[in-house]
């Protein structure tokens, strides 16, 4: 999405539109705070128990961390470093005997603290190969389905090697890459101190 859309979306979740709201949460954002949430925190938790909490969150004080957003980066990948650090929080809450609610440091992080971990991210990404950057970008911050870019991806992959794959081995090679360069995203995090 551009960053006209991006801005159309926060103009309509600020203003409480339902539909906006169901469809960027529900839709739109799912696979990546799905992943997010079930990685940080308890994987029986249902995803739509773990998006709405996020939800919740997000929307606290006539959604602040939105109406923060300089639209920099898109507005999948802003969210997704929010998700992260509050879920991370979540889990280290528990983990330290606080409940169920964030520490005390995550409500009161300042817009600094945001912006220093959404450019560990992009730095981080943005020095991954482009198919690898390619596919995180689209599967793991847009939410799109490894089948639903296969086409665009293509000019990213090496002719002999595309040339010499069905069809169904070309996807499970996308897929298998988008794993690996996922995996490699969690370790490169984890080792700058998001998620030990």
């Amino acid at each position: 999405m551009s960053t006209a859309d991006d801005r159309r979306v926060v103009e309509a979740l600020i203003a409480n539109d339902p539909e906006v709201i169901e469809d960027f949460f529900f839709n739109r954002c799912r696979a990546a705070l799905s992943y997010i949430g079930h990685y940080f925190c308890d994987a029986r938790e249902s995803a739509e128990s773990l998006i709405g909490e996020f939800y919740e969150y997000l929307s606290a004080d006539d959604w602040h961390k939105l109406r923060i957003f300089r639209f920099s980066s898109s507005l999948n990948a802003y969210i997704s470093v929010i998700a992260t650090r509050y879920f991370q929080s979540k889990r280290d809450s528990r983990m330290t005997g606080y409940g169920s609610e964030p520490l005390p440091d995550a409500d009161a992080a300042s817009e600094p603290c945001d912006t220093f971990t959404q450019r560990d991210v992009e730095a981080l990404v943005a020095n991954m190969k482009p198919l690898d950057r390619f596919l995180i970008e689209h599967i793991l911050i847009d939410g799109d389905k490894p089948a639903d870019v296969l086409d665009e991806a293509a000019p990213l992959m090496d002719a002999a090697l595309l040339d010499s794959m069905s069809r169904q081995q070309y996807a499970a090679y996308i897929y298998t890459r988008y794993s690996r360069a996922r995996r490699r995203l969690q370790n490169q995090l984890i080792a700058l101190g998001y998620g030990a």
